[in-house]
């Protein structure tokens, strides 16, 4: 059995990016989590990688700090992130590069937060992404968010993930050959972590 698997989401401590002395020690850890997850495991070149991973992981490290979440263990070991942002992706222009939020338009309306969770393979499955969701859930919501949104593949497995976690599905969208399937969850100013 390995230390994780003896581990429950009431031995992981969350912490804001913003609020840890030199983050920057921690970004090849991220980096690890980010492209262990991600399923885009192959590009053409370094510089497709670099541009995949400021897409979907720099760009909030450095315009979102503050709605980023680190996930510790008891050693201090980094289990995973979620990173999100309050601005609606679909009116910002520096979403625009992600073509399905002009089709998701109409429901970022009610949903404009947005997150992104990842975990390394030996927290999965233990209440760390749930953890991780209800605290930037909490915050959001004591910001004035009324509602959060996450954006998948159409028969990607972490459906179900986020239904458990309260969000449902309204919407889908063609772009090209994928399928992207549009889940939100409403939140209270009454949300806690």
């Amino acid at each position: 059995m390995t230390r994780a698997s003896k581990l429950s989401g009431d031995d992981i401590v969350i912490r804001r990016w913003s609020n840890i002395a030199e983050n920057e020690r921690l970004l090849p850890a991220l980096d690890a989590i980010f492209f262990e997850a991600s399923g885009t495991k192959s590009f053409a070149s370094e510089a497709d990688r670099h541009a995949f991973r400021e897409q979907w992981l720099g760009r909030y490290l450095e315009r979102d700090r503050e709605w980023a979440y680190l996930a510790f263990d008891t050693n201090d070991t980094l289990a995973g992130y979620l990173i999100g942002s309050l601005d609606d992706p679909a009116r910002t222009p520096r979403f625009s590069d992600i073509g399905y939020f002009k089709d998701f338009a109409a429901l970022t309306v009610a949903y404009p937060a947005h997150l992104h969770v990842n975990l390394t393979p030996a927290y999965r499955n233990l209440g760390i992404g749930a953890k991780l969701i209800d605290t930037f859930a909490a915050d959001a919501a004591r910001a004035g968010v009324e509602g959060v949104h996450v954006v998948t593949g159409g028969d990607a497995r972490n459906i179900g993930f986020y239904v458990r976690n309260e969000f449902r599905e309204l919407g889908r969208a063609k772009s090209n050959a994928n399928e992207f399937v549009f889940l939100g969850r409403r939140l209270s100013a009454g949300e806690t972590a």
